[in-house]
């Protein structure tokens, strides 16, 4: 009986020994034979160019020597080159059913070859030939459990280094080293996004990328995601304006899609960029999607552009100045007893489409005469007029400061 060993060695009865040592002489012959059958029986090896065709012929003659001389020697017979070309071949793209088929040619040719010689030798019985077969199958099962244990392996490495790939340069867009983009080979198509613009830069808090891909395919859109601890950073295209017929339009609506989808998968705040069209001013967008992310209050859910509210991104991107100059104008608001009521009115007032009391009164279920006197008051108490621009522009911004306050 053949012999198995822990690291899946098998060592060969010593009939086999022989005869694998009459062999090593043909080794060659072997070789040409293996390599005419595989590439006549399997589809992809016969599309080989002339140096891959040569070196799978190189690879038979010697991965023949080596099995031939463990079994000569009746050594266990290691599988280090079976590792090597089965990982070779993962990478080159070979399929793991072909790269099993041409293994087992090679053992079925070279397990014919054994036992006729094994049948040639004078004292060799039935049960030496019977035992020198069991041990040829015993090596092709131990060489397909390598084969299909190092080609999946190799092809998680592969991919985890794809992977790897895309976020370092995803990290190289969206942070501006465009140095790094280019020394890494940085093109669109590795990021699986087309070579032109236009595209779009979105901030995503608590979301996921699977969910966030998912949405943005179902709307026909291509994206980059690079996850961040407190969320996503991804890039999206826009389908392209330049062949439609109303440009504009097409890409007012391939804006408006991004958004629609990105709301629908979004966790928390999520901010979009304007359109750009470099993918090197990527690093540029993503402050600018970070920023209408900040337009929105903590804990709310929902997806906005610059656009959505212009004065609450020109706080958030002073914030710590708008907040003080909103705790000075609005200080003698928020000291008051009735502060929440007057508060609730004057946020009211500042968000409403009309600045109707009535509608307003509605809103807050109280009359409108008490709206009235809640927004006089809050006039008196801060200096500003509720009918000059300058000053409701004053009170906005004081008020979406405090919104936008942390806590």
């Amino acid at each position: 009986m053949p012999e198995q060993h822990a690291d899946g060695g098998v060592t060969v009865p010593p009939l086999l020994s022989v005869c694998a040592a009459d062999l090593l002489d043909r080794v060659g012959a072997l070789a040409d034979d293996l390599f005419r059958t595989i590439t006549a029986e399997i589809a992809p090896y016969a599309r080989l160019g002339t140096e891959l065709a040569a070196e799978v012929r190189d690879f038979n003659e010697r991965n023949l020597r080596e099995q031939l001389t463990f079994m000569a020697r009746r050594r266990p017979v290691c599988m280090d080159s079976t590792r090597q070309c089965v990982r070779r071949r993962a990478t080159q793209g070979i399929p793991l059913d072909a790269v099993l088929h041409a293994f087992r040619i090679g053992f079925r040719l070279l397990a014919n070859a054994l036992i006729e010689r094994a049948k040639e030798q004078p004292a060799a019985t039935m049960d030496d030939i019977a035992q020198a077969s069991m041990a040829t199958w015993s090596l092709l099962d131990a060489a397909s459990q390598t084969v299909n244990d190092v080609y999946r392996e190799t092809l998680v490495g592969l991919a985890r280094a794809d992977e790897l790939q895309r976020l370092l340069l995803l990290d190289a867009l969206l942070t501006g080293k465009n140095a790094d983009w280019a020394m890494l080979g940085g093109t669109a198509a590795s990021l699986g996004l087309p070579e032109q613009g236009p595209y779009l830069c979105v901030v995503a808090e608590h979301s996921d990328v699977t969910t966030m891909e998912q949405a943005l395919l179902r709307s026909g859109l291509r994206s980059a995601w690079r996850p961040r601890p407190d969320g996503l950073a991804g890039i999206v295209a826009v389908p392209d304006p330049a062949h439609a017929v109303h440009p504009a339009r097409t890409r007012a609506n391939g804006a408006a899609s991004v958004l629609e989808a990105v709301a629908g998968a979004a966790a928390g705040r999520a901010g979009l960029s304007p359109v750009y069209t470099r993918l090197r001013e990527s690093a540029d967008a993503l402050r600018l999607a970070t920023l209408a992310l900040s337009s929105l209050p903590a804990g709310v859910r929902g997806a906005v552009t610059l656009d959505h509210d212009p004065a609450a991104a020109l706080v958030a991107a002073g914030h710590e100045l708008a907040l003080r100059m909103a705790v000075t104008l609005l200080d003698p608001v928020l000291a008051a007893p009735d502060r929440k009521d007057l508060m609730e009115t004057l946020t009211a007032w500042l968000e409403s489409g009309s600045g109707s009391t009535s509608e307003i009164a509605e809103v807050l279920y109280c009359h409108r005469n008490t709206v009235r006197n809640r927004l006089d008051r809050v006039s008196r108490l801060t200096g500003r007029s509720l009918l000059r621009p300058a000053d409701v522009a004053a009170l906005y911004a004081a008020v979406r400061a405090l919104a936008l306050r942390p806590g």
